[in-house]
């Protein structure tokens, strides 16, 4: 059943590389973005997401909650895929012209292969409240730790300026719905 779960996730969330493809037709910026600075060293905490997935999978995957973990994933990223379908918004992002350093051209990189639509709700941010909910159901004692590695992430994605603030603060608002829809359908 786990490796049937682990397929289907998989495969809705290919579906973003379509997605991200369309030209978004809103945005969400408000004027606190504009204050918001362009940090491009906290591009290692963005990709650390590329991890966490995969570790959450791992370290979720022999304990009670995986199914309950899988489902949600899958519902919460067909719910993505959804609204990112019918209502495609996305991110002006800055020109990165001197790219002297790593942290710049890493950025440069993500910009120039993650299109800008797909800004709400935040992918980032939706999977990694997922993993790090189930984590610290899993890992009780370090509760503290995913709280930290949610928001460190969050904050990454407007720092890097992949995302909108509202863009995180409503998947941040959002997320915690879609869990507990998934908890009905399980």
């Amino acid at each position: 059943m786990k490796v049937f779960l682990l397929l289907i996730l998989s495969s809705i969330i290919l579906l973003y590389i379509p997605l991200n493809r369309q030209k978004p037709r809103f945005n969400f910026k408000i004027k606190l973005d504009d204050l918001i600075p362009l940090i491009p060293w906290t591009v290692w905490i963005y990709v650390s997401y590329y991890l966490l997935l995969p570790m959450s999978v791992l370290l979720i995957w022999s304990s009670s909650h995986a199914i309950a973990f899988f489902v949600t994933q899958i519902i919460s990223t067909a719910f993505a895929s959804v609204i990112w379908k019918i209502f495609p918004n996305g991110v002006v992002r800055p020109t990165i012209k001197n790219q002297s350093n790593l942290n710049d051209r890493i950025l440069s990189l993500i910009y120039s292969h993650d299109r800008d639509c797909n800004g709400l709700p935040s992918g980032h941010v939706l999977h990694s409240f997922v993993s790090c909910y189930y984590l610290a159901k899993v890992f009780p004692q370090a509760w503290i730790l995913f709280v930290g590695i949610l928001f460190a992430i969050s904050i990454s994605t407007l720092t890097i300026k992949q995302h909108y603030y509202i863009d995180m603060v409503a998947t941040l608002l959002l997320t915690p719905i879609l869990i507990e829809i998934s908890t009905m359908v399980i």
